[in-house]
């Protein structure tokens, strides 16, 4: 019978073979490459991202705020249309505090403290905070970053719209296309939250696996198994 520590060693060996941060929970909207580049923009090394919230029927702000209050910084990444769903981004935003369903804005008066940002995973587009206003909390409405807002999520979870305030120097520019403002709301498709921690061996054997890495898997456990008839006939001969 193949073991848990077979199983830990096999994708161990392929996390380092290709790329060692895991996404626990399941994702629809970020994979390894997507992963790396969200590490590359924290800047805190390999990461486990938890899903701990993800859009369905029925899903509202409340249910966001149910999920994702008092968890320490998240992920919050959504597919986003700004052309009336002729093409789709993937955006987000990091938020370094927990959100809160108290109402208010999180702000940060020293510059030392504006670690948020936003960004366009599939454009590969980071902007960086660059004032104090770094998210907005409502217990009514979904994630919002910004003090413009730089990215805004209504209650339904459905639409929202990105105007340039707080974040990078494109002032009133949409993170979703680039495109000005022009109050036309943007649509949303999927929206998922993650936790973030330090990679752990223990994190990529909860983890679902992407397609390549189950590939990787199979081949491993296939090379564990030649291994071991091997040994058996190696062992066999030195007894005959």
């Amino acid at each position: 019978m193949i073991t848990r520590k077979l199983i830990a060693a096999v994708l161990l060996a392929a996390a380092v073979t290709s790329h060692a941060g895991v996404v626990v929970g399941g994702s629809t909207l970020v994979d390894s490459s997507g992963l790396a580049q969200l590490e590359s923009w924290l800047g805190q090394g390999q990461l486990t991202l938890t899903n701990i919230f993800t859009k369905t029927v029925g899903s509202t702000g409340p249910s966001f705020h149910a999920a994702a209050d008092g968890k320490g910084p998240t992920f919050s990444l959504m597919s986003a249309s700004e052309n009336g769903g002729a093409t789709w981004k993937t955006i987000g935003g990091y938020n370094p505090l927990s959100w809160s369903s108290s109402s208010g804005y999180s702000y940060s008066a020293n510059p030392i403290d504006w670690t948020a940002f936003i960004f366009n995973l599939t454009d590969s587009v980071e902007k960086l905070q660059t004032g104090p206003y770094q998210a907005y909390n409502h217990g009514a409405y979904g994630p919002i970053f910004g003090g413009g807002f730089d990215i805004y999520v209504d209650p339904a979870l459905s639409t929202g719209y990105s105007f340039g305030h707080s974040y990078g120097t494109d002032y009133q520019k949409s993170i979703v296309d680039g495109s000005s403002y022009n109050g036309v709301n943007i649509q949303i498709a999927a929206l998922e939250v993650f936790t973030i921690s330090p990679f752990a061996v223990v994190d990529a054997v909860n983890a679902v696996p992407e397609p390549g890495t189950m590939a990787l898997t199979g081949l491993g456990l296939l090379g564990v198994a030649a291994v071991r008839r091997r040994k058996a006939k190696i062992a066999s001969e030195l007894v005959a």
